[in-house]
């Protein structure tokens, strides 16, 4: 792997987000400056969970982006060696299903990028991640959480026919820095740590925390989790050694619990 220079300039877009605060903290780690890019400047609850981190008195520098303005997308990625482009827009007036509405927005974000990058030739990598949780750095719950937040207090109406990729928000920060670091990689890499039906999931939380009133799908579903061994090859090949499944599960409970979201 060839490591970047300590010290270099890069861009977090939606730097104040759930993967981005992630990302942004394990980038100061390394000793990287970081510019990270959030709705509004004058909102604590975007602010100031990014301020206390380690090294950002020093080496962070946040900027107020809005994703269709050309002169504020500018400012942030001005003089930076590489950018990390996690914001996505989302402008529609009545939408029925705002999850699946920002899927659709990340899908079609990502073929604009593709294209953009074949004519200019820029150097682009995709990271594709599943459904992220873990420790909680922002005040507010992303949908990933709260979709586990729901489980937790018995709620059933999160439960579909579908089978879901899980992965630690950790892992997926770390896979971002790994791919910029790493100059052969190139293409689209799939983050996930297992595929497991949603019910089997369900029963993993159950089962690791009896104490809550998970419900249980009242039909079979496939037994156990499933390694993604294909899916996440690649970065695998990188050296990312995947949290498992129930440490994830263990790390986004406790988290829950000591944010105050469950008593």
């Amino acid at each position: 792997m060839s490591m970047r220079k300590e010290g270099e300039v890069v861009c977090v877009t939606g730097g104040s987000g759930y993967i981005g605060s992630w990302l942004v903290s394990l980038l100061l780690r390394r000793g990287y400056t970081v510019h990270a890019t959030v709705k509004h400047l004058n909102d604590e609850k975007e602010t100031k969970h990014l301020q206390a981190l380690e090294g950002a008195e020093s080496r962070l520098s946040l900027f107020q982006m809005d994703l269709l303005r050309y002169d504020s997308i500018l400012a942030a990625v001005h003089g930076v060696a590489g950018v990390f482009h996690l914001a996505s827009p989302v402008i529609v007036d009545q939408v029925q299903d705002l999850e699946l509405w920002y899927s659709v927005s990340k899908t079609l974000a990502e073929k604009a990028a593709w294209e953009f990058a074949k004519e200019q030739s820029l150097d682009v990598v995709v990271l594709n991640p599943g459904t992220a949780m873990g420790p909680i750095l922002p005040p507010n719950l992303n949908a990933s959480m709260l979709m586990l937040l729901l489980l937790l207090q018995g709620c059933t109406e999160t439960y579909e026919d579908v089978f879901m990729g899980s992965v630690h928000v950790k892992d997926v920060a770390l896979a971002h820095i790994l791919l910029y670091e790493n100059p052969s990689a190139t293409g689209r890499h799939l983050c996930v740590e297992a595929i497991s039906h949603y019910g089997d999931f369900a029963a993993k939380v159950a089962e690791l925390y009896p104490e809550y009133k998970v419900p249980r799908l009242l039909r079979d579903t496939q037994p156990g989790l499933l390694r993604a061994k294909n899916a996440s090859k690649k970065l695998m090949e990188l050296g990312l050694n995947f949290i498992p499944m129930e440490e994830i599960i263990k790390d986004a409970v406790e988290s829950l619990k000591n944010k105050g979201f469950i008593s």
